[in-house]
């Protein structure tokens, strides 16, 4: 079931591999919002969207700072935005730690875009 973004809903979208940025940031703006593409966690830490962000797409696994880092700093700084971890190795350990998080959920790669849709809803108050 298909929904659109408005176009104040910012969605922030982190991860190392470009081709991966590049595919969800396109996905997110064929929705209608508007999207974000950082390469790191500090990046988008040290951004000026970050207050504005609506739903954060991170992923799991990252040399300089990981996603569940990420999530730390954000609490520590007051921040509460919705979270999609994403992942290219699933493993107990990562779908446990995903879980203890305060993420909403752990999507592996690639990402399936009616599941990530779904996210997406739930995330920004749609369904």
């Amino acid at each position: 079931m298909p929904f659109s973004l408005s176009a104040s809903d910012l969605v922030s979208i982190v991860d190392d591999d470009p081709f991966v940025r590049a595919a969800a940031g396109s996905f997110v703006r064929s929705l209608g919002g508007e999207a974000r593409e950082f390469a790191s966690g500090p990046a988008f830490l040290a951004s000026d969207v970050v207050s504005r962000t609506r739903c954060l797409i991170c992923d799991l696994q990252m040399p300089e700072m990981d996603g569940l880092e990420v999530l730390a700093r954000m609490e520590a700084l007051g921040l509460r935005i919705p979270t999609v971890l994403v992942t290219a190795f699933v493993s107990a350990r990562t779908s446990e730690r995903a879980r203890a998080s305060t993420a909403l959920c752990l999507l592996e790669k690639p990402i399936d875009a009616q599941e990530l849709e779904g996210w997406l809803a739930r995330a920004l108050g749609y369904g």
